[in-house]
């Protein structure tokens, strides 16, 4: 990058008044100067050559006119010098030429060209916005470099709006190679929700072609070989197309995995001991959806060995001896189980742990499953499915050594739903909520996770600090105290009361509550919920007409506490599996669950879930390692893989209705 002194920048600004001084200048040049006649063409940037610098352009700028006069001609090389100006990061210079072209009138041919400058220069100054940017791209010609230019500028500008179509459309249109803009299209087009592809292919038809890709392999994800026979009928269907010959890495990938084949499985639970109900739970999720593959197959013959190995009170050598030749295994459940057994594991083996080290890199949740779980507490829904905090250096020791070829975990974190919880609040529009929490050490972590992620939300739209009103209770007495200190209804209170004392006379109102709060956020026990959802009720003002929504996740709720509970809840929001929503995909599967093991409570019911999901998840872990924006509709949300290979839940929402759960759309 070239630089120019306090001398070079004098000479320019010299250069250029005497140029334009020149232009206005009632002299005539000599006879044998004779203007040259040259047709207006539409002027476009150009690759300007290499050891140009602007100062040159604009002394070439200076010769022409003093020799022909031809405005046209020494205003393109006017132009030229503040292209190179911006090529050399220096704006300011490439603005001043361009305000003195502007002064002494921009000709039709180089008004496209003109307004490329006046954007590229803009583009660097935080007070002027993306849409006033492409407004002024609306004039520049789309052909030439001049197009290409363009487009690569709409691109920058469409991501800055976070308009990812817009943008991977734009990038179509510049000059880089196919392989380059194949790569970055499909970057952008596999971001974009699955409901919104429809539209995205009817406002600009040039992506539909990579939008039927991406459709395809979600078609063909359960299976690598459909995959590379249908990539053969898709280049011969878009024969001339850039995607026929430069086709997305990854998918290239995905083509050529080989099937799973997985043979011989090993499930490692804890089944006897303390925690026996727990990997029973979980044991009963496998084998249903082991019998549903059985059904699906029509030959049990066809399917994979399950062995369950016992993890109670056994060491690592112990379960290594166990597992054997094995090359899949399903578990452990335990988090320290998980954190002993996976280094020493041999290469070649692929692992889905039940479980997750204590901390992954890219903000991933990565806490345990099960802390001290007693056999009386397997019924309790109020039980910690949660993390065990580390205080060592473990995960630095577990990373550095030999893994196995392939290692995925899957939990039920607490800590999840609770970013799920901040992350869809926010994205509606809240930005004052109440957090309340109970002080356990489940829900202060789901707390502090949820205002964890509320902050960085927040820092993304470069806001100093996060509003939060916090409330912390052990009790019915300190829950009620706190609800109404936070909404300002106790400081009402007082204030009337202080009129009545100085008026001697009774005030006939009601409390106020605060109203800028926009919603109240629950980290509490379904028995906790049940006090505090009518408590808010209760404090909130009824006549300024503003509804205030309660949010929860799956952790306050209890589908056994019967109709009671859902007339206590009424209008509290939350998230929680699909397989617990009474209007789920899975009625057949249901039934025969609730046939097969009768009476089972809500942990019992999610821990099925979840040995369910493992079983299923197991054979598509190559796919959704290589195309990660690909997921399973399981029974316990929408499954898919971060880049560390822990998998992503996300729980659809709900609402309590008429003491009735009624599901919600996005």
């Amino acid at each position: 990058m070239r630089h120019i002194g306090q001398a070079g920048k004098i000479f320019t600004l010299s250069a250029i008044a005497s140029v334009l001084v020149l232009s206005g200048c009632g002299s005539t040049p000599k006879s044998q100067s004779k203007p040259v006649a040259v047709k207006p063409t539409p002027v476009e940037a150009t690759q300007l050559e290499e050891n140009v610098t602007p100062e040159h352009k604009l002394l070439e700028a200076k010769k022409v006119w003093e020799r022909t006069r031809n405005k046209e001609q020494r205003d393109r090389l006017l132009l030229q010098a503040a292209d190179l100006y911006l090529q050399n990061q220096q704006p300011i210079l490439a603005q001043q030429v361009l305000y003195e072209v502007k002064e002494d009138g921009i000709s039709g041919t180089h008004q496209s060209y003109y307004s490329l400058l006046v954007a590229k220069v803009y583009a660097g100054m935080p007070d002027v916005s993306a849409e006033e940017l492409l407004a002024m791209l609306d004039d520049v010609n789309d052909t030439g470099e001049t197009a290409f230019q363009k487009a690569k500028l709409q691109t920058q500008l469409f991501t800055q709006q976070g308009n990812m179509a817009a943008a991977a459309n734009s990038v179509l249109k510049t000059n880089l190679s196919d392989d380059e803009k194949v790569q970055q299209v499909w970057q952008w087009i596999t971001s974009i929700p699955t409901s919104s592809l429809d539209s995205v292919s009817g406002a600009y038809p040039d992506l539909s072609p990579f939008i039927t890709l991406r459709e395809l392999t979600e078609e063909n994800a359960s299976s690598p070989e459909k995959l590379a026979r249908s990539l053969t009928q898709f280049r011969q269907v878009y024969r001339g197309h850039v995607l026929e010959h430069a086709l997305p890495n990854n998918v290239i990938k995905a083509s050529q995995l080989t099937d799973a084949g997985a043979n011989d499985i090993a499930i490692l639970l804890p089944l006897s001991g303390r925690l026996a109900r727990t990997g029973q739970a979980v044991k009963n999720g496998i084998m249903a959806a082991y019998y549903t593959d059985v059904e699906k197959r029509h030959d049990e013959h066809l399917l994979p060995r399950l062995r369950f190995i016992d993890t109670n009170e056994v060491d690592t050598q112990h379960l290594l001896s166990e597992i054997g030749d094995t090359k899949f295994i399903i578990g452990p459940l335990l988090k320290d189980t998980v954190e002993s057994l996976i280094p020493s594991l041999p290469p070649g083996v692929n692992v889905l742990a039940l479980n997750r080290p204590d901390e992954l890199p890219d903000n991933a949740t990565t806490k345990g499953l099960v802390t001290g779980l007693s056999d009386s507490a397997v019924a309790d829904s109020s039980v910690t499915l949660g993390p065990k905090l580390a205080e060592d250096n473990t995960q630095d020791e577990f990373r550095s050594l030999d893994l196995p070829t392939s290692l995925n975990y899957y939990g039920l974190a607490p800590e999840d739903e609770a970013k799920q919880l901040a992350e869809f609040i926010f994205n509606k529009g809240y930005r004052a909520p109440i957090v309340i929490a109970a002080q356990s050490n489940l829900y202060q972590r789901m707390d502090a996770t949820f205002k964890k992620q509320w902050r960085m939300l927040n820092n993304r739209e470069n806001k100093q600090r996060a509003n939060i009103t916090s409330v912390s209770f052990n009790d019915s007495n300190s829950l009620r105290e706190g609800i109404t200190q936070a909404l300002d209804v106790a400081q009402s209170n007082k204030r009337i009361n202080q009129i009545e004392y100085m008026t001697n006379s009774e005030v006939y109102n009601m409390p106020r509550s605060r109203r800028d709060i926009d919603a109240i956020v629950a980290f509490a026990s379904p028995q906790d919920t049940e006090l505090l959802n009518p408590i808010i009720e209760a404090s909130l003002n009824p006549y300024d007409g503003k509804q205030v929504p309660v949010y929860a996740t799956s952790r306050s709720m209890d589908y056994d506490s019967g109709k009671n509970q859902w007339r206590d809840l009424q209008n509290v929001h939350f998230i929680d599996m699909p397989w617990l929503m009474p209007s789920n995909n899975w009625q057949p599967l249901q039934q025969e669950v609730e046939q097969a093991w009768q009476n089972q409570n809500t942990m019992q019911k999610r821990l099925f879930a979840f040995g369910f999901d493992a079983y299923q998840l197991l054979p598509q872990l190559g796919m959704l390692n290589t195309l990660k924006y690909l997921s399973h509709e399981g029974l316990t949300g929408t499954l898919s893989l971060n880049q560390h290979g822990a998998v992503i839940r996300k729980q659809p929402q709900a609402i309590i209705r008429n003491e009735k759960v009624q599901m919600l759309s996005e």
